[in-house]
């Protein structure tokens, strides 16, 4: 969480309409997670109609994403691997929609007046992360695994996972 609190942007990585990899750089805010889940939340906002708007839809959709600090110092190389599902946020809850909002918005105060009616708020809960930090050891990595908690938001129905699967 230090890390992810620290950067504001990371390159979000979903598939084009053609099946192809394409990612993105995003403006973002960390939240520790929803009440009942350790998972953690990386909150962007984009429109529906970009690329990676579009592959999302309105989730949950398996993602991947990056963020790494600019270094030329090998000691001092550090980073995130992500993975995880995004669920556009107005699918949950009032409440847990309107604390991500604010949480965006305290991180990014410009945004609120550049959020449109295109735009959308999106939730990557992560379900896999993985630290590389060459301070606490040459090639040093840790890795996270968390359940989203878009199974307890979108229960199942019968002979489904999810929900929204």
């Amino acid at each position: 969480m230090r890390l992810l609190q620290e950067r504001w942007v990371f390159a979000l990585a979903t598939l084009d309409d053609d099946g192809l990899p394409y990612a993105t750089p995003l403006f973002y805010a960390a939240v520790a997670g929803l009440p009942g889940s350790d998972a953690p939340l990386v909150v962007f906002a984009s429109r529906a109609d970009t690329c990676h708007g579009r592959a999302i839809g309105d989730g949950p959709t398996a993602v991947a994403a990056a963020l790494y600090l600019e270094t030329e110092v090998l000691g001092e190389v550090r980073g995130l691997q992500l993975r995880g599902e995004v669920v556009v946020c107005s699918r949950l809850h009032a409440d847990a929609a309107a604390s991500l909002r604010t949480a965006y918005l305290e991180r990014h105060p410009v945004a609120a007046a550049h959020l449109g009616e295109r735009d959308r708020l999106y939730a990557l809960a992560l379900t896999w992360a993985k630290l590389t930090d060459n301070r606490i050891g040459f090639g040093k990595r840790l890795v996270w695994t968390f359940e989203p908690p878009w199974r307890r938001e979108f229960p199942a129905g019968p002979g489904e996972e999810t929900a929204l699967r």
